[in-house]
């Protein structure tokens, strides 16, 4: 009798985190059609946006990327109806907004709290990373950007960060305070304006690191991954270097005596 003790066990290929996340915004595509009503993510990466840009380009759907403000780092995907306005610079209606602001208060002569002790906190309460976007902090507290539906289980029960007491509200988007960008002018010269060299000379990497950080899907144009180290950049273009900051590229401002370009940008600080 043919004994089945040593037929190897079937293995199923592993999911991997993007084929999730495409299979979760199919859902939501198809719930946006047959409903005929906006859809949305859960607040996405840089790399998961890029990875749900080029998505829903090759599935030819109606999208927006919204974070609560223009600048903002962390966004939902909208899939949009076809009724609703075009997708450019979509602000969704005041009572479909699928986003809240929850402002958190320390109290006076408390501790500077960072951006890390924030996320810590929350995470420590099992939420999520995926319903909460960014968290702008202030001197006197923060305020963050979640998921409408998170806010109510958040003004309850989110109670300090680190060892300050908070006092959390919910309020309407419309009250959001954006803090002042700091930026640094800086002037480089490169070679030409192929997306490496100006990472070597925006995050002063080599050109070895600079290559690796652009395979290794870890730098950004636009909010797209930036795939190819020779794509041309132009100015206007936001380069991210994931872990490092970002930078506008603002403008070629000529050319040095040995033909180099000398070009400018804004660093963020």
């Amino acid at each position: 009798m043919f004994n089945t003790e040593y037929i190897p066990e079937r293995s199923t290929p592993a999911v991997t985190d993007t084929e999730l996340l495409l299979s979760r915004i199919e859902d939501k595509i198809r719930m946006s059609e047959t409903q005929y009503r906006m859809t949305n993510t859960g607040f996405l990466s840089l790399q998961e946006r890029s990875e749900a840009a080029a998505f829903c380009r090759r599935r030819r759907v109606r999208h927006s990327f919204y974070g609560g403000y223009p600048e903002a780092e962390r966004t939902v995907l909208l899939l949009l109806p076809d009724y609703m306005e075009s997708p450019e610079d979509f602000t969704p209606p005041e009572e479909e907004n699928p986003l809240c602001l929850v402002r958190c208060t320390a109290p006076q002569g408390a501790p500077a709290l960072s951006h890390r002790d924030y996320l810590g906190s929350l995470l420590a309460l099992g939420i999520k990373r995926e319903v909460i976007g960014d968290i702008l902090v202030f001197p006197d507290g923060a305020d963050i950007l979640v998921l409408e539906s998170i806010a109510p289980f958040l003004t309850e029960h989110y109670e300090s960060a680190g060892r300050v007491s908070l006092t959390c509200t919910r309020m309407e988007i419309s009250r959001l305070r954006i803090p002042e960008s700091r930026t640094q002018a800086v002037c480089e010269s490169v070679a030409s304006l192929r997306l490496d060299n100006l990472v070597c000379a925006v995050f002063g990497l080599s050109r070895t690191d600079a290559a690796a950080a652009i395979l290794h899907g870890s730098v950004f144009v636009n909010d797209l991954e930036a795939k190819k180290p020779d794509a041309r950049l132009e100015p206007g273009d936001k380069l991210v270097l994931r872990g490092a900051g970002k930078a506008i590229f603002t403008e070629i401002s000529g050319t040095t005596r040995k033909g180099r370009l000398s070009i400018r940008f804004q660093k963020y600080l």
